[in-house]
């Protein structure tokens, strides 16, 4: 079976979904840290952490949680520098740091979505489901929106076995950025889970539109195209996502 691998970070499950590892799931350290003298500028999607050497300046970032430290010794009411210093820690992987600050930030400000949303980040990356979709729908009540967070709760919502939810918050992300690949994969996973197989095929089919070479889509759909008694659609699919280099 093609699907036991969530992909919101590298200790999950769901080995389907695993390109959408790459997916952003940050907020800059800046926003944490408006009024404070350091502030760090966004430098793209925040990769995982196997990604993170490839992807991130780490040296830089280690400047920027030294200056935030200092600032911390300063300042040790202002919650934002604890916030940006914990958006520090997580983007070069040091996520017990990340947490001990982001808790801080929260028992100081509770208030602000964002520290419980790049929160709910640590908790997925450290398998902790259920404590992030919590830190999420909080970030949600608090005001925060957007695709981005309905695709996070539904990450979350697939991990807990929650198919039903996950589809439910997938698709409205997908009412922003109709033509998404992610989103798509991410529905024709759970439509598949949840035995809603006709929705699978069809999600499937537009995210392969969108990228024909992706084999691990091209075998979901393999999979699909069996569960649903296609059994010549499914061998075709399969001869093509190994042409591509899937292995099972």
């Amino acid at each position: 079976c093609f699907w036991w691998v969530l992909p919101i970070n590298p200790e999950v499950s769901m080995k389907a979904l695993a390109f959408a590892a790459t997916v952003s799931l940050t907020i800059s350290c800046v926003v944490f840290a408006q009024d404070s003298k350091p502030t760090v500028k966004p430098s793209g999607a925040s990769k995982q952490p196997a990604e993170a050497a490839a992807n991130i300046d780490v040296v830089a970032i280690q400047k920027k949680i030294d200056e935030f430290s200092e600032a911390i010794k300063k300042n040790p009411e202002d919650d934002g520098n604890f916030g940006a210093r914990g958006q520090c820690f997580k983007r070069i992987g040091k996520l017990d740091s990340a947490m001990m600050d982001l808790n801080k930030a929260i028992s100081m400000n509770p208030g602000r979505a964002a520290y419980f949303e790049v929160r709910a980040n640590c908790l997925m990356r450290l398998n902790r489901p259920r404590e992030a979709f919590d830190d999420y729908k909080k970030a949600f009540s608090l005001g925060l929106q957007g695709r981005r967070l309905n695709l996070d709760l539904a990450y979350c919502a697939a991990e807990l076995k929650d198919y039903r939810s996950a589809i439910s918050y997938a698709k409205t992300a997908l009412e922003t950025k109709q033509n998404d690949k992610e989103t798509l994969v991410l529905l024709g996973g759970c439509d598949r889970m949840a035995g809603l197989l006709k929705d699978s095929l069809e999600h499937l089919t537009k995210a392969i539109e969108l990228d024909p070479t992706d084999g691990e889509v091209i075998a979901m759909r393999a999979d699909t195209y069996n569960s649903l008694g296609q059994k010549a659609l499914a061998i075709i699919d399969m001869q093509r996502a190994k042409g591509l280099g899937v292995k099972h």
